[in-house]
């Protein structure tokens, strides 16, 4: 591997793109469809288009995980997807971690490896596609740092004395190569919100994984995950954190619905709402709240509305 493994925004992204491929996420649909919708919002106020394909299958990350399926299954996948980007001659941007993880990591043997790529070519050509490794690989969270000015001059919300935690992820932060940060301790996501007066929180467990996503779906006991998501929350409320972001729906799934489950368990509330870095910034770019989803929150947010002087009609 020669390829730097952290890499400046401007770098990553030469060019701001006028047109990019948003990768649904089968548990951001499910789970947090406002996700995705404030996604959209962003791009429509900074000019950039979207473009998406109903034929764009999950990308069986889960699936692997769990060894539910062989790994050439998802090879084939991961090939089928992106060929359908390349026919639109676009880059993808995923606004899941795990989407973004498995679809690096398997491109990346898809391209190293010709008898890979070959036997998932010879697949998905029975469905008319065919894969050459051409379309790039983003996070959105990649886009928003790379447009952090751009961001901050059409804020219309400041996020003024909010105290935000955030919550990177560990299959953004696990990449070995062309990442925007530090994977010990990043700072990028702290940098961008700091920009639109919000105080970042540097809690003690802010880098401790969400425990849930795969683990907690489909392999852990909740005997093992609880307690660890209660020391990262007690960690949290400790620091005084009003709010958690993250860049991922997996994580959102494990940090914001298993909170009244840690109640239960450790007679505790923590009341930290958890939503995604991009839903934040529809708040401060003046995104109408019923378009941005926090109705599928479990933990409501309420209090942090109120903290930045919206009303829930607004």
């Amino acid at each position: 591997m020669n390829e730097a493994r952290v890499i400046a925004p401007e770098e990553l992204i030469p060019s701001v793109p006028e047109t990019i491929f948003l990768f649904r996420s089968c548990t951001g649909s499910m789970e947090y469809p406002g996700t995705e919708n404030a996604i959209k919002e962003v791009l429509d106020k900074l000019g950039i288009n979207i473009v998406m394909d109903p034929d764009q299958t999950c990308c069986s990350g889960y699936l692997l995980t769990c060894s539910a399926h062989k790994p050439e299954l998802s090879l084939a996948v991961t090939a089928r997807n992106l060929a359908i980007v390349e026919q639109k001659n676009l880059d993808t941007y995923m606004f899941c971690n795990g989407c973004y993880g498995y679809n690096r990591e398997l491109a990346h043997i898809l391209k190293h490896n010709p008898a890979y790529m070959q036997m998932a070519n010879d697949i998905i050509a029975k469905q008319g596609y065919h894969y050459e490794g051409k379309t790039g690989i983003f996070h959105v969270q990649e886009l928003w740092y790379r447009l952090k000015k751009e961001l901050v001059a059409r804020a219309v919300v400041p996020l003024n004395g909010l105290k935000v935690g955030v919550h990177y992820g560990c299959h953004y932060l696990a990449q070995q190569y062309q990442i925007l940060d530090d994977g010990g301790y990043p700072t990028f996501q702290e940098e961008l919100l700091a920009a639109f007066g919000a105080e970042p929180v540097f809690y003690k467990e802010r880098q401790a994984c969400c425990g849930y996503s795969v683990g907690r779906g489909f392999t852990h006991k909740e005997s093992v995950v609880q307690p660890h998501l209660f020391k990262k929350f007690k960690s949290a409320k400790e620091a005084g954190v009003d709010l958690m972001t993250t860049t991922c729906p997996g994580c959102n799934v494990g940090l914001d619905r298993e909170q009244p489950n840690l109640a239960k368990r450790y007679g505790e509330e923590f009341d930290i709402p958890v939503i995604d870095l991009s839903q934040l910034l529809g708040l401060a770019l003046g995104v109408p709240l019923n378009k941005l989803g926090f109705e599928a929150n479990t933990v409501p947010l309420d209090k942090v509305i109120e903290k930045l002087g919206l009303k829930k009609g607004e």
